[in-house]
């Protein structure tokens, strides 16, 4: 997947009161090509019953080319908003959509749409009618009161290009370059401990922690407290999520990633620069 940034296009009123035809809500049909925002109703509601809800399909024939979900889910005060696309057919696209998760409120239309500039989505090879997962928004719960009684609209375009030869890797194909498990299980040896939010330790190894992640690599760098105290606590993170990102991190997988919480390991994977992390999560949660 590659992704860069693109200006933003910010709707008028009349087009979000209008409800014009570049809008993805339900059946109506909306031109692949013209498409400009999806419109989530009843959001406020939707957070507070996490589940999978439908967004709406673009088409250029009677069959969507395109279909557009996402999934709600809390996790403490955060409110997480995970997106997804299903393809019609064998395809290679490209799709850009809101990035941050900063909003204008429009309170004559009753509408938040998300502002700043579009991140780009670019996939090849996809299998037919694949649920892919695209990306997460996270609201806090003042933002989630702002959503109430209103419409949120997501920025969205499918950028055509010429296609490439660029092939990218499938994630469930996903290759395993390291394998320290037996270390993680039986910390001989370890020179450095991370306590999680709940009182959980974990005795590990330095060199194995700052080779799999640039943050951990700062962290550990020169005189820093945490290098000279060889101990860390993640006061945000709890031990069950923690034991995930080591085992990782130790083994290259989770064995019963299943049984994780995904948005936190998405969460996770993004702080401390875990590609293989957030690929495996993301995977995961697109496939629940």
């Amino acid at each position: 997947m590659f992704e860069q940034h693109l200006p933003v296009l910010e709707p008028s009123v009349n087009q979000i009161n209008a409800a014009p035809p570049d809008v993805v809500n339900g059946h109506r049909p909306c031109q692949t090509r013209e498409v400009k925002w999806l419109r989530l109703d009843k959001i406020y509601q939707k957070f507070y019953r996490p589940n999978f809800y439908d967004i709406g399909g673009t088409y250029t024939q009677d069959v969507p080319d395109y279909w557009f979900s996402f999934k709600t889910e809390q996790v403490g005060t955060t409110f997480l908003l995970h997106l997804f696309i299903r393809n019609q057919g064998v395809t290679s696209f490209n799709v850009a959509l809101s990035c941050g998760n900063k909003f204008i409120v429009d309170r004559k239309a009753e509408t938040v749409y998300l502002q700043h500039c579009l991140k780009e989505f670019q996939f090849r090879q996809v299998s037919e009618m694949t649920h892919t997962y695209l990306t997460t928004y996270n609201f806090s719960e003042l933002d989630i009161q702002c959503l109430k009684d209103r419409k949120l609209h997501i920025a969205v375009s499918f950028p055509f290009t010429e296609s490439t030869d660029i092939s990218l890797e499938v994630i469930n194909n996903i290759k395993l370059n390291h394998d320290c498990s037996a270390l993680f299980a039986d910390p001989i040896g370890s020179d450095f401990v991370i306590e999680s939010a709940d009182g959980v330790k974990f005795p590990i190894h330095r060199v194995i922690l700052t080779s799999h992640s640039e943050v951990f690599k700062a962290m550990l760098k020169g005189d820093t407290a945490e290098s000279q105290n060889s101990y860390v606590k993640l006061i945000d993170v709890s031990g069950e999520d923690l034991r995930y990102m080591l085992e990782y991190i130790y083994s290259g997988t989770v064995k019963d990633l299943e049984n994780a919480n995904f948005g936190n390991l998405l969460m996770l994977a993004d702080r401390f620069n875990l590609k293989g992390l957030w690929e495996l999560s993301e995977y995961a949660l697109s496939n629940t």
